[in-house]
């Protein structure tokens, strides 16, 4: 059936995308460890501070993880109906 294959696909897809972003969480928390609170004098270019990025990055991996766990959920009726875009 080529609308259940089309589904499936779509499916796969899903999830790889959702594992390849989670799999750049390590290196990012990394990233966000070695940095350091610089205070830059008014009217310059600021960075946000690593506590914020850490906030940041925890919540977007809880929306990752329930979004995933959703999909997982739903997997027979996401891989067998055709997707609405």
């Amino acid at each position: 059936m080529a609308g259940s294959r089309s589904a499936e696909e779509r499916y796969a897809n899903l999830v790889n995308s959702i594992d390849f972003v989670t799999e750049q969480f390590g290196p990012l928390d990394r990233l966000i460890a070695r940095m350091r609170e610089n205070p830059a004098p008014p009217g310059s270019w600021r960075v946000t501070p690593p506590d914020e990025l850490r906030k940041l990055l925890d919540a977007v991996q809880r929306n990752l993880t329930v979004l995933k766990d959703r999909a997982v959920r739903y997997e027979t009726e996401l891989k067998t109906r055709e997707w609405k875009v």
